[in-house]
C-alpha cells in the first residue's frame, strides 16, 4: 500500500472535534465534501433521483468509520481525507450498481459557476459547449466502471495517482493503465464523431 501523508492540521482538528462530540464538526465535513462527492456520484452514472440517498449512505459510512478508527495510532484515518473519503464513495457506488444492476447514465449539471459578462460565450457558442459537454459525459458513462472510476478521480477530481490508487485499492500502475485506456477510448470516440460530422457536412 502506498504510504500517504498524515491528515493536515485542519483535517486533524475537524476530526478531533467530531470524535469529541461536536455536532458542528461533522456538518462542516459534509459541507466541505458535498460538491466533490455529489459530482463523483453523478459522473459515475448514479441516476439523479438516487444521488441524495447514496450521498447520505456515503457519509453514514464516513461517520461509522470515524467512530471505528480507535484502532489506529491516534484514532484518525492514516492518510489525508481526500483519498479516504473517495474510497468510501467508490465502494458505495460499486455496491449501488451491484444492487440495482443498472447501466450508468450521466445526468450532469455544470455547477462550476457562471461566466462573467465579459467572457460569456455567444448563444451559438454556449450551445456548442453544452452539446460537447453532454457528448463527453455520455462517452464517459459508456466506459467500463473501473476505467470511469480512475478517469474521474485523476482528471475530474484532481487526485494524484497514488491517492487515486489508495482510494480504489489497486496499485498506482493499474490506475495509470486504466486512465490511459479511458483516454484512448474517448479519443477514438471523438475521432469517429469527427469523421461522421465531416461526412454529414459533405452530404449537404
Amino acid at each position: 500500500m502506498v504510504a500517504l501523508p498524515a491528515p493536515s492540521q485542519s483535517e486533524r482538528t475537524l476530526l478531533d472535534r467530531h470524535r469529541g462530540g461536536d455536532p458542528a464538526a461533522f456538518a462542516e465535513l459534509i459541507e466541505t465534501w458535498q460538491g466533490p462527492i455529489h459530482g463523483y456520484l453523478a459522473r459515475s452514472g448514479v441516476a439523479a433521483p438516487e444521488r441524495d440517498d447514496l450521498f447520505q449512505e456515503v457519509f453514514l459510512r464516513v461517520h461509522r468509520a470515524l467512530r471505528g478508527t480507535e484502532s489506529t495510532d491516534d484514532g484518525l484515518p492514516r492518510g489525508p481525507l481526500g483519498p479516504w473519503i473517495f474510497a468510501i464513495a467508490v465502494n458505495a457506488v460499486r455496491s449501488h450498481f451491484r444492487k440495482v444492476k443498472v447501466r450508468a447514465v450521466v445526468s450532469l449539471r455544470d455547477d462550476a459557476g457562471d461566466a462573467t459578462a465579459d467572457h460569456a460565450p455567444s448563444p451559438e457558442g454556449a450551445l456548442v459547449m453544452r452539446e460537447t459537454t453532454e457528448w463527453v459525459e455520455a462517452q464517459i458513462a459508456r466506459l467500463p466502471l473501473e476505467q470511469r472510476e480512475a478517469l474521474l478521480l485523476c482528471t475530474v477530481h484532481g487526485l494524484e495517482l497514488r491517492d487515486a490508487a489508495e482510494a480504489l485499492g489497486v496499485p498506482a500502475d493499474t490506475v495509470k493503465t486504466r486512465v490511459r485506456r479511458a483516454r484512448l477510448a474517448l479519443a477514438e470516440a471523438r475521432a469517429r464523431r469527427a469523421l461522421r460530422e465531416e461526412r454529414e457536412e459533405g452530404a449537404r
